[in-house]
């Protein structure tokens, strides 16, 4: 399905693809992909790309509020739809994986008490460099996260994080898990492993420094979930 209105709402703001991706926290080949039917976007792009066009998602597809509903899976059992944005690695960066798929996949969570209004993601964890945080977050297990610009909070000791991090000009995006650690000019990205290779990344406690042009806090972790294996240990 193609969305001229997203590519005519653009060009009114005089937003190029780049411009508008990097807003959004999307490539601009997907950005192009969405204008022209050769991608569906997840719920999650549709609520960016209103908000960063200063309209509503049912201006932005054909078909309005009825449209709308098709990209929005309904509540299951007093449990709330949360879409998964992707793959990351925990405590070290890892090239941003996201799912493409035409149908996104989701799970379902109970509301955020404190953070009701707030947009969630949940990522799936890749590596051992967190595997002693508290709660751990082993490889393999599921973060659910909220927009950490949307919660309002300052940074705060012991934060459990993503991270991102953007190279060759803002077209490869990295995303990292991590916790905070506050100092007295400096906040550390720490990561929290049985593995001692991993190091934090120490920067300058200060929005306005030349470190923050390539990094972010894009989500505060809020659960942490791992899927009992299959298989246990043999009998002795």
């Amino acid at each position: 399905m193609a969305m001229p209105e997203l590519k005519r709402r653009r060009k009114e703001k005089k937003l190029s693809l780049e411009q508008l991706a990097n807003l959004v926290d999307l490539s601009t080949s997907q950005i192009q992909r969405f204008e022209t039917g050769g991608r569906q976007p997840k719920l999650v792009d549709l609520e960016n790309l209103a908000r960063a066009l200063d309209c509503r998602i049912e201006d932005l597809i054909e078909g309005g509020a009825e449209a709308v509903e098709k990209f929005t899976p309904q509540p299951h059992g007093g449990l709330l739809p949360v879409p998964i944005a992707g793959r990351t690695a925990a405590g070290v960066f890892r090239e941003v994986v996201e799912f493409s798929d035409a149908e996104p996949e989701y799970v379902f969570e109970p509301e955020d008490d404190e953070f009701p209004k707030a947009r969630r993601f949940a990522l799936l964890v890749e590596g051992d460099s967190m595997n002693a945080a508290d709660p751990p977050i082993p490889d393999g297990s599921r973060v659910v996260c909220i927009d950490f610009e949307q919660t309002g909070l300052p940074f705060l000791e012991g934060m459990i994080v993503v991270l991102e991090r953007l190279r060759e000009g803002g077209h490869l995006r990295e995303w990292s898990v991590k916790e905070i650690e506050l100092h007295e000019d400096e906040v550390w990205f720490c990561p929290r492993s049985t593995n001692t290779k991993h190091k934090p990344i120490k920067i300058l406690n200060d929005p306005g420094a030349d470190q923050w042009n390539s990094l972010s806090v894009i989500g505060l972790v809020r659960d942490v979930s791992m899927r009992v294996r299959r298989t246990g240990r043999p009998r002795t």
